[in-house]
């Protein structure tokens, strides 16, 4: 699929025009990782690093095998692989290129508790102790929270928000109390401010530094704010608010 308009830069590489360039600093992983069950976990990883034209040194794929923890099967047939184990293994094929971002699809689907912790840690090593850029797609929410230091919010095709995890969940929304509430849902939308009704409250997406003049306009226009208060959010709780206030 080419892009119909647009461009992107991955490091000093203008793309799509030097994506052939910019693909050799890339790696990735689909959402349903496939390989020859009847090969090893090592001749896999050396024919899918050789459709990529990268030789695949014995030592490489002992170091990729035990920084993802499956260098005492490397050598198994894959067929007997737990989905835990091939979940690994589609990660050490990702790091083959030698990456310095690797792009992660659903890295967690269909794994137990205890596999998703083990991903979810491996993730982090490799950016925090190897310095790879990870890109992390997935409907999991609660994981996005504990992996992401930054987010994107893709809402019916378009990115409509790009905010750092801790400034998106603790510093940009207010419950309010009002009356009449429905004059509060009019300034609201006046405002294209987005917002979504939780019980008794309006959570609101608002910039903190504005309250005072926020709450001096509605007093103007005689709605009598009862609460407000900075409300702690999980990440869906804060994806559902910012979704339903583009819907409305």
């Amino acid at each position: 699929m080419r892009p119909s308009q647009g461009t992107f830069q991955v490091f000093n590489y203008l793309c799509p025009t030097q994506l052939n360039q910019a693909k050799h600093l890339m790696g990735g992983v689909i959402d349903i990782p496939s390989f020859y069950d009847n090969l090893s976990g090592r001749e896999n990883l050396h024919l899918l690093a050789s459709l990529s034209n990268f030789r695949a040194s014995k030592s490489e794929i002992e170091s990729v095998s035990a920084l993802v923890g499956i260098e005492t099967i490397i050598d198994k047939p894959v067929g007997v692989y737990s989905n835990g184990q091939k979940r690994r293994l589609s990660i050490a094929q990702a790091l083959l290129p030698r990456p310095k971002i690797i792009v992660l699809d659903e890295p967690t689907s269909g794994l137990d508790p205890q596999g998703v912790k083990n991903i979810r840690n491996l993730i982090l090593q490799l950016n925090q102790e190897h310095g790879i850029t990870v890109f992390f797609s997935s409907h999991l929410l609660s994981e996005v929270q504990k992996i992401c230091n930054r987010i994107s919010i893709i809402h019916k095709g378009k990115i409509i928000k790009t905010v750092d995890v801790k400034d998106f969940l603790f510093d940009s929304f207010f419950s309010i109390q009002a009356s009449p509430v429905e004059e509060l849902l009019h300034f609201l939308k006046e405002k294209n401010i987005p917002y979504r009704i939780q019980e008794k409250y309006i959570l609101a997406s608002l910039d903190g530094n504005h309250i005072p003049e926020i709450i001096k306009e509605l007093t103007n226009r005689n709605i009598f704010i009862y609460e407000i208060f900075r409300h702690q959010l999980s990440l869906e709780e804060a994806f559902l608010a910012t979704v339903e206030g583009e819907n409305q």
